[in-house]
Formats: structure tokens, C-alpha cells, sequence
């Protein structure tokens, strides 16, 4: 059985706080969406995943999180990947 590291699961904390954070601000203010901070994120979520000890399964199944998270550009895609990345933690949670 592989764990998730500490850096790994405060890293996937850290991007479901920024997809909530996003949401709000978008539905609160019609403020346009800064996928900056996102695309960092899924740039590290990358990096840590090199050499994280996750089952290759896991694996992959983040790193198409990654690459969907750096498309997010409307909030209607940003609920889709938040709900994705719950999905994610809920199965990593369940090993």
C-alpha cells in the first residue's frame, strides 16, 4: 500500500482552498477568474507527483486532474474541478 506524502495532501488542500476561494469571488463580485495561482498549483501538483509513492493508477488519475485544473477558465469549470478533485481525495482516502 502506497500513502500519500504530507506535501502531496497539503498540496491537494491548498487547491481545493483556491478552487472554493475562486468560485466565491467569481459568484460574489462577477470578478474574472485568475488561473495564476491554479496553473502554479498544477505545475507543483506535477513536480510532487514525480516522485510521490502513489500507486501509478493515482498517479495518473492526478496528473489528468493537473492538466484539466490548468484549462479552468469559467466558474461553471471550476465547480466541475473542484467536484473532481473531492472525487480524487475521497478514492486516495478509501486505498
Amino acid at each position: 500500500m502506497y500513502l500519500m506524502s504530507n506535501a502531496l495532501t497539503e498540496l491537494l488542500n491548498e487547491i481545493n482552498d483556491e478552487l472554493t476561494n475562486q468560485i466565491s469571488l467569481a459568484n460574489s463580485m462577477n470578478e474574472k477568474i485568475d488561473t495564476r495561482k491554479l496553473v502554479h498549483l498544477s505545475k507543483t501538483l506535477n513536480d510532487i507527483l514525480l516522485t510521490s509513492e502513489i500507486t501509478p493508477e493515482n498517479k495518473s488519475i492526478l496528473q489528468k486532474f493537473s492538466l484539466t485544473l490548468q484549462d479552468s477558465s469559467t466558474v461553471k469549470s471550476l465547480r466541475y474541478e473542484k467536484q473532481d478533485l473531492e472525487r480524487v481525495l475521497s478514492n486516495l482516502e478509501d486505498i
